[in-house]
C-alpha cells in the first residue's frame, strides 16, 4: 500500500521531532507518526488546527497550560507541533514506561487502555501498511 501524499507531506515536515524523541523518551517515530495519522488526520482534524494538539490528549491529568474548548470536550492546547510532540512523548513515557526504548511491535502487543479497544492494533496495521518502522531507529541493547 503506498502512503497518502498528505501522510509523505505530514511525515516529511514532522518525522525529525519523533526521531529525536525516539532517543531521549524510547519511543519509537513509528509510534508517534502513526498516532499523529489515526488521532488527527495528520494534522488534518479541527482539534490539531485549532491546537497545535496532534494527538488527541484532553486536558485530565491535571493539565494547568492552554485549553481549546469544543463540542467533544477539553483539549491540552499547544503554541507549537513539536510541544505536542514533546507532550506526548513524555504522556507516554508516563502511563507506558515498561514499553520504552523497546520497538514498535512491542508497543501495539503489550500496551492497553489508551484510545479503547483495538486502539493498538489500529497503530500497529498503520504502521504495517505504510512501513512506517522504517523511520524507526534500531535499539541497541
Amino acid at each position: 500500500m503506498s502512503i497518502p501524499d498528505k501522510y509523505i507531506v505530514y511525515i516529511k515536515k514532522h518525522g525529525h521531532k519523533a526521531q529525536m524523541l525516539q532517543i531521549t523518551h524510547g519511543i519509537p517515530p513509528s509510534i508517534q507518526i502513526a498516532q499523529a495519522i489515526y488521532e488527527s488526520g495528520a494534522g488534518s482534524s479541527n482539534i490539531a488546527k485549532q491546537s497545535n494538539n496532534h494527538f488527541g490528549i484532553r486536558c485530565g491529568d491535571g493539565w494547568d497550560g492552554e485549553r481549546y474548548e469544543s463540542k467533544s470536550g477539553c483539549w491540552r492546547k499547544y503554541s507549537n507541533i513539536g510541544h505536542s510532540y514533546l507532550d506526548h512523548a513524555n504522556y507516554l513515557a508516563k502511563y507506558y514506561p515498561d514499553a520504552c526504548f523497546k520497538d514498535w511491535k512491542h508497543w501495539v502487543k503489550h500496551c492497553k487502555g489508551y484510545g479503547g479497544a483495538g486502539y493498538w492494533k489500529k497503530i500497529g496495521r498503520i504502521i504495517k501498511s505504510y512501513k512506517l518502522y522504517e523511520y524507526d531507529f534500531e535499539f541497541i541493547r
